[in-house]
């Protein structure tokens, strides 16, 4: 069918009878001349003649147009051999509403034309760079706050029980400094603002802007927020340094725990990623979260990273005798630099670094399982990895530092490979994640594909991808590919250009962001919705994990010229509406 859903249903009424939700949803106003957006190939415009009555078109590239045609003509638009689609569009009143409305996400909380959740009941894990609790979007109608528990590891006093840092802040604690107005009661910042725009985008409920324009999906869940980082660590010479795996982790027990305490159910999002490691699920941060999904009612999610756009993947493949080089470009005042070389342990490689200007080190093997040369200014550190009961694969680690003050030379450096013994002969080299645009650091022949970020990589988190701010592409800087065994990653797709977001600046209120991390934070969001609709309207306790995972997966938007799962949009664009009429037509069913 080359006609989307709602226009279907549009056509079955009458003249002058269209419901209000058509005129929200698609923003016409005329009710026989409609604006539609056409997919198409070839030359449309040879085959649109006078007959079709299209009063307007804009061709916006080599496959979409937008056109204003009669009603009544739709059909007879339909049958052109070029036309391969044709929808409504959607409402972009405003940044978030346009994102609410590309994920299938308006008035969901009506329990007339939607299902009655807000995310009421349920529970949302932060764990980021913090969240600003006294910004008006986290608040009740009441002014007191929506947040549970907020701990802050970079605050030294009061540690949580079965925690040996950071401060622990009550809901009660909250209230008091926010009634007296004294933020030294809970003196917890968001000085990125990071973690304040993505639990924005997942429940923030809009009360800054009116609580009409920019909500979040689940305006109503509660949250428990984790600001990871080591005690003190803002003050240190004013770094922001993100977070090491091992405060992700204790961050990933606190917010279960509550959740088990409470006997609720709970959605983590994680606004991480890093580029070191095997990206096959075995790291031991998504090792523990794979614990964590299977001891309670846990849904993971995260952004699949960054990098597809940073040049920061390389991979290739090698036969026994053949010598490769791969290039990787260090600008100028560079301290250091390093990068990972995974391949299988069965092959045997040699490898040499050579500088950008011709030193090199000898040719280094697994026989030598660590070795420091000094190359002009640069000490160049190497490891081969033994096998680890995490991976089967092997890695070998590259380290160049600067020798005294001296940066790391600035040019092309190589790495040449040599094929000792081969049988499998494919390898992978990531390099140091970071979002740098003018790419400072980067290989010089990249490769995109497996550029998904750790713990993106894990099979029991949901991974998400970011389209561009039109739906129709994929956000250039999102990572794709695929894990051991051949696994599709991303999982699923959702906006992660421009989104309008909480920011802690009380100048400001709402800023612009983009990133995965602002993708996974729809899917978060939709995750709440669909939990309470499965605990309070359908009664199902047993809904979370891999089951509310299928749903969502199943229910996404899918382009009918692709093959699905992609590596670029896993099993499609995020469609929270079709996830909800599909839990509720299986209950309806079961029942």
């Amino acid at each position: 069918m080359k006609i989307s859903p709602q226009i279907q249903l549009m056509l079955q009424y009458p003249f002058g009878t269209l419901p209000k939700s058509f005129y929200w949803t698609t923003g016409i106003r005329n009710a026989q001349i409609w604006d539609v957006l056409v997919k198409y190939n070839g030359n449309i415009m040879q085959e649109i003649t006078s007959d079709f009555e299209i009063t307007n078109v804009t061709i916006l590239n080599n496959g979409y147009a937008i056109m204003k045609i009669p009603r009544y003509n739709i059909t007879q638009l339909a049958t052109l051999k070029s036309v391969e689609y044709i929808e409504f569009p959607e409402v972009m009143q405003y940044i978030i509403e346009k994102a609410m409305t590309l994920i299938c996400g308006t008035n969901l909380a009506s329990p007339q034309v939607g299902y009655g959740v807000t995310g009421k009941g349920i529970f949302f894990g932060s764990i980021d760079s913090g969240v600003d609790y006294t910004h008006p979007d986290f608040l009740n109608a009441d002014g007191t706050t929506r947040i549970a528990y907020l701990w802050d590891q970079t605050i030294a006093g009061n540690p949580p029980q079965g925690f040996n840092s950071g401060t622990e802040f009550t809901s009660e604690q909250i209230n008091q400094a926010l009634l007296l107005n004294d933020k030294s009661i809970v003196p917890s910042v968001d000085n990125l603002g990071h973690g304040t725009a993505l639990a924005g985008v997942a429940v923030g409920n809009g009360a800054a802007s009116d609580r009409t324009i920019w909500k979040g999906v689940a305006p109503e869940a509660t949250l428990i927020v984790v600001k990871v980082g080591q005690e003190g660590e803002d003050e240190i010479q004013g770094l922001y340094r993100g977070p090491r795996n091992i405060e992700i982790m204790m961050a990933l027990k606190y917010i279960t725990d509550k959740a088990l305490q409470m006997n609720k159910p709970v959605v983590i999002l994680l606004g991480f990623g890093v580029n070191e490691g095997g990206h096959n699920g075995g790291s031991a941060l998504e090792q523990y979260i794979n614990y964590v999904s299977e001891m309670w009612r846990v849904n993971v999610v995260v952004g699949t990273g960054n990098q597809a756009n940073k040049d920061s993947h390389t991979s290739g493949d090698i036969i026994t005798g053949e010598r490769k080089r791969v290039g990787i470009f260090i600008d100028d005042n560079q301290p250091y630099y390093f990068c990972t070389l995974w391949k299988s342990f069965v092959d045997a490689f040699g490898i040499s670094i050579i500088s950008p200007s011709g030193e090199r080190t000898p040719m280094l093997t697994r026989s030598e399982i660590n070795s420091n040369t000094i190359v002009g200014d640069t000490i160049v550190s190497v490891n081969f990895s033994t096998l680890s009961p995490t991976s089967q694969g092997e890695q070998i680690l590259i380290f160049l530092d600067s020798f005294a003050d001296a940066p790391v030379e600035d040019g092309n450096w190589f790495i040449e490979i040599e094929g000792l013994e081969i049988l499998d002969g494919e390898y992978d080299i990531w390099g140091e994640s970071f979002d740098d645009v003018d790419r400072s650091l980067r290989f010089l022949q990249p490769v995109k594909e497996k550029t998904l970020t750790i713990p993106s990589t894990s099979v029991y988190v949901t991974s998400v991808a970011a389209s561009a701010s039109n739906g129709l592409q994929i956000a250039s800087f999102s990572g794709w590919g695929y894990i051991q065994g051949g696994i599709v990653k991303p999982d699923i797709t959702a906006p992660g250009v421009d989104v309008v977001a909480p920011t802690p600046d009380p100048n400001m209120r709402y800023q612009s962001i983009s990133g995965t991390s602002v993708a996974a934070s729809f899917v978060a969001g939709a995750y709440l919705l669909m939990l309470e609709f499965g605990i309070n309207q359908v009664g199902d306790e047993y809904l979370y994990g891999d089951i509310l995972k299928a749903y969502l997966l199943r229910s996404a938007t899918r382009n009918k010229n692709m093959a699905y799962p992609n590596t670029q949009w896993g099993y499609g664009e995020l469609c929270i509406r079709t996830a909800l009429r599909e839990m509720s037509n299986l209950y309806d069913t079961i029942r």
